[in-house]
């Protein structure tokens, strides 16, 4: 037997055939783990994504629902809302009145001050008159003898108005 040079050139030719195939199948091996690995991981996230699909549903519901709901109840305030509306409104009217009325007393008071000391002034000589000429009551009916409290005089004066002296600035 014989080696030429021609076979030699087919038995490198076939031997680097051999490495080529053995190289190729490994990496197909590996290619084909890897694929399955990759289709392993998509059928997860399909499950996942159902299961994330089903509960975005609910959620989607759960919040339609409850934005029915807050509807519903903003209708059911809105008559309270404007019933608040017209307090207030009603509020500020009583103020303004009130305001408008104490002004118009504090005016009335500020022109008649000297009328209102006048009318004081005789109130007093009235009731120190009336307390002077009181009548006695009877001596048959038995009375207690009175103590004297902190306000009341030992001995009664007549009064008269130009005794009284009062403040003519009245506020």
């Amino acid at each position: 037997m014989e080696i030429t040079l021609g076979g030699i050139a087919g038995l490198v030719a076939a031997l680097a055939f051999v490495v080529l195939v053995i190289f190729l199948a490994r990496v197909l091996s590996n290619v084909n783990r890897t694929l399955g690995s990759v289709a392993n991981t998509t059928e997860n996230l399909e499950r996942q994504l159902d299961g994330i699909t089903m509960e975005v549903t609910a959620l989607l519901h759960k919040t339609n629902r409850l934005v029915d709901n807050v509807e519903e109840k903003t209708e059911l305030l809105a008559p309270v809302a404007h019933a608040l509306d017209e307090l207030g409104t009603s509020l500020n009217e009583v103020t303004e009145s009130v305001r408008t009325v104490s002004s118009s007393v504090h005016s009335a008071a500020d022109e008649n001050k000297e009328q209102i000391a006048q009318a004081v002034r005789w109130g007093s000589v009235a009731v120190e008159l009336f307390k002077k000429n009181k009548p006695e009551s009877s001596s048959s009916t038995k009375e207690r003898p009175r103590r004297r409290g902190r306000r009341e005089k030992k001995e009664e004066t007549p009064v008269s108005p130009d005794m009284i002296v009062t403040d003519d600035t009245i506020k």
